[in-house]
């Protein structure tokens, strides 16, 4: 076989490994990055020991070293490809809420809160043996991230977004892709340790005390109105060229997300290693 029919082959079955599992990558590197970077600055020290020692067993120093660690082994260990996103109804059926309800959206703990909450369990857990705990912080970095993304806890019946084709400056793209890292992509310019130290600035101790409080469930709850109210409600969606303001509006929305993850992930890591 010649190297460019070989390379042909491997891209094809990237995207059947993408189509089967049914959501794209969440965040993108960029976003997951800046959150993980927000939340190390909100670790209390006690964790902050505790991470960097688990992190040292593979040679990591960062939370965003091992941020997109997720992603990146959902080929091989497809049965996790469920954790990654919650599919709570932009219609709901009558006489359900317009909010994450375990019994209809997380059949069998088989999505992104209920992974959470598992793995959040393995943290906690002392007697665990050290690389389970390893393995249990890069869900958790990563699966903090992925239920703050709007996209990841709704279901318009669209595959995430990923059946809406569009264009946002330029280039074409899913819906989903624009929110994974369409709009963030630009805006974080390749510096993502810069971006979120900006964010940083920007949350107040009013921020800090309300955003720490809440659940996982609480928080898809969340992320699941933006996609309600807003991309399937507000902001136009369908099909084609996306109006040219489309990022800046959205932008600042994206932005408090990210923020929210961020200070979320590191409550998170404080309770679970204090």
């Amino acid at each position: 076989m010649n190297p460019s029919a070989g390379m042909r082959l491997i891209a094809a079955a990237m995207v059947l490994m993408l189509a089967l599992s049914g959501r794209a990558l969440a965040w993108g590197s960029e976003g997951h990055r800046v959150i993980a970077e927000i939340a190390e600055q909100y670790l209390e020290l006690e964790t902050a020991r505790q991470v960097r020692d688990l992190l040292a067993i593979e040679n990591a120093t960062t939370l965003a070293a091992v941020s997109t660690w997720a992603d990146e082994i959902r080929g091989p260990r497809r049965e996790t490809a469920r954790w990654h996103y919650v599919n709570i109804p932009i219609h709901p059926p009558a006489g359900t809420p317009a909010r994450f309800d375990y019994e209809r959206d997380c059949l069998r703990s088989d999505c992104v809160v209920a992974a959470v909450e598992r793995f959040t369990a393995v943290l906690r857990d002392r007697s665990a043996p050290a690389r389970e705990r390893l393995e249990a912080l890069r869900w958790v970095v990563h699966f903090v991230a992925d239920l703050h993304q709007p996209l990841h806890a709704s279901n318009n019946d669209d595959r995430g977004g990923n059946d809406v084709h569009v264009e946002l400056g330029g280039r074409h793209m899913t819906l989903h892709a624009v929110w994974d890292w369409g709009i963030l992509a630009p805006a974080v310019g390749g510096d993502e340790r810069a971006y979120a130290l900006r964010l940083v600035r920007a949350i107040s101790a009013a921020d800090l005390e309300a955003w720490r409080r809440g659940s996982p469930a609480e928080w898809a709850t969340e992320a699941y109105a933006i996609a309600r109210e807003h991309i399937y409600g507000d902001w136009p969606h369908e099909s084609g060229a996306l109006p040219d303001s489309y990022a800046e509006t959205a932008l600042p929305a994206v932005n408090e997300q990210l923020e929210k993850a961020g200070v979320r992930l590191a409550a998170v890591l404080n309770e679970a290693l204090r």
